[in-house]
């Protein structure tokens, strides 16, 4: 909350001093949604023979906050927020490089930190467009494609960063596009198949097609030419409900998944790797949009064999959790009690989830966090993560926030201060705790707002 706070003091002014959007879709200073089907599209509308594709190694974990602070002060022209931003990232990620990922405030900070790359390049001339740490370059011959990544790699070696040879690519425009178009006819074919089946179903049922001409709002002497007088045919009305057949964005998310997961990379009839992970998040994207349950019982199997769709799935697996809270619950069990090695980013991301349907974790579960909880060893992200789930259920031992609260880095302490807050319910010494903290008046504000925020959950819980 602090580093939010921080970095949202100063988004006007990177806002103001960013490249275009035409050229940096995604992220910007303010939050904007992404542009990921855009971006993709950009390289082949300038109609240039070569299409380059650049993947920057660790991006996040490898931002040098030196450097960072540097960039910070260019910006606003005072160094005292600079260096309160790169004293909190280095406390949080105990070292000198790093930004943690899934944060809004991270993905502005990174945005800033590649405006000298963005520049350069399109001081040389190339056309260029960037998303996240992803790159995309045309380029009318070979050699001006060969030139754009150098000129990128001098670039980035400035700001200590390196590219990731193995996923730097030169295409030939009509195969980068031939990819494109191939997720998009998938999409297209799945459209067209589902249409195809509801007119089928709509044709054999002659109650669901009345109702449907009456939300079609067709008149009733549609309906007698058709019933009764057999003055029209079937597919004149199926012409006239042509958009009510339509199916919408969730059905075809359905689908799309569903085929997607028939085509897993290690599978019988594997989709390649690309199309596979394009598929996967578009149709995950939309399924949580539409809190739609289709995909929930993969979820755990997904973050199993594919460790960089965690926060992918967990923030589906989120937008599910108030309307199916056991089933959400289950996917992150059967992960955080299995043998799998998970990282701290990973089991802090499966915390997450585990707040949202906390009520239904069982007893081994609760066991599993305490002892992680407990674990000096491990990272204060994923343990300040299990602090909340736990606290929420009135099950933290009161003494962990005590003791943690001495040692933990700055960075974490609303965490602290959420997990008391949470605890206070059902726990005497953590509103004395609270009570304690109130001379600092940042800590006084994270405790307000956090027991402001758990007033309107237990407001919205009631509602539903």
């Amino acid at each position: 909350m602090v580093y939010e706070a921080l970095v949202a003091s100063i988004r006007s002014n990177i806002e103001k001093k960013m490249i275009s959007d035409t050229y940096v879709m995604w992220p910007r200073a303010n939050y904007v949604s992404k542009r990921w089907g855009e971006f993709e599209k950009a390289p082949i509308a300038t109609g240039e023979d070569y299409i380059i594709n650049i993947d920057i190694t660790a991006f996040y974990d490898s931002v040098d906050h030196l450097i960072l602070e540097d960039k910070i002060v260019e910006i606003i022209g005072e160094n005292k927020i600079a260096r309160a931003i790169s004293g909190f990232l280095g406390k949080v990620m105990n070292s000198n490089r790093g930004l943690p990922q899934g944060i809004l405030a991270s993905d502005t900070l990174a945005t800033l930190y590649l405006q000298s790359l963005d520049s350069a390049m399109l001081r040389s001339g190339f056309n260029y467009w960037r998303h996240g740490d992803d790159i995309r370059m045309s380029a009318e011959n070979i050699s001006q494609a060969r030139q754009s990544i150098a000129l990128a790699e001098i670039e980035l070696r400035k700001i200590g960063l390196v590219l990731n040879a193995s996923k730097c690519t030169i295409q030939r425009r009509e195969h980068y596009d031939s990819h494109l178009v191939e997720t998009s006819k998938v999409y297209e074919l799945i459209k067209q198949q589902l249409y195809e089946e509801k007119v089928v179903d709509i044709s054999s049922d002659s109650i669901a097609l009345q109702d449907l001409m009456d939300e079609a709002e067709l008149d009733d002497q549609m309906k007698w030419d058709l019933f009764y007088h057999n003055s029209i045919s079937i597919e004149d009305v199926i012409n006239k409900l042509g958009e009510h057949l339509q199916p919408n964005e969730v059905e075809i998310a359905v689908s799309l998944f569903n085929e997607t997961m028939n085509g897993i990379p290690d599978g019988d009839t594997p989709l390649p790797k690309d199309q596979f992970h394009v598929q996967i998040k578009k149709s995950m994207l939309r399924l949580a949009a539409g809190k739609s349950d289709a995909a929930i019982t993969k979820c755990s199997s997904l973050i199993a064999k594919f460790p960089d769709k965690t926060e992918l799935v967990c923030n589906y697996l989120i937008s599910l959790s108030s309307k199916y809270p056991e089933e959400t619950a289950v996917q992150v069990e059967n992960i955080i009690n299995s043998d799998l090695f998970l990282t701290s980013w990973q089991k802090a991301w499966i915390y997450r989830v585990m707040l949202e349907c906390s009520e239904h974790l069982t007893d081994d579960t609760k066991s599993t966090i305490l002892n992680n909880c407990n674990d000096q060893y491990s990272h204060w992200l994923e343990r300040v993560e299990g602090f909340k789930v736990l606290s929420k259920l009135g099950e933290l031992p009161f003494k962990l926030i005590r003791q943690s609260w001495e040692v933990a880095p700055i960075v974490y302490k609303p965490d602290l201060i959420a997990s008391a807050v949470y605890l206070s319910q059902s726990c005497k010494e953590s509103e004395r705790f609270l009570e304690g903290i109130k001379q600092s008046p940042i800590e006084r504000v994270v405790a307000r707002h956090c027991a402001n925020r758990m007033e309107a959950l237990s407001a919205q819980k009631e509602i539903n």
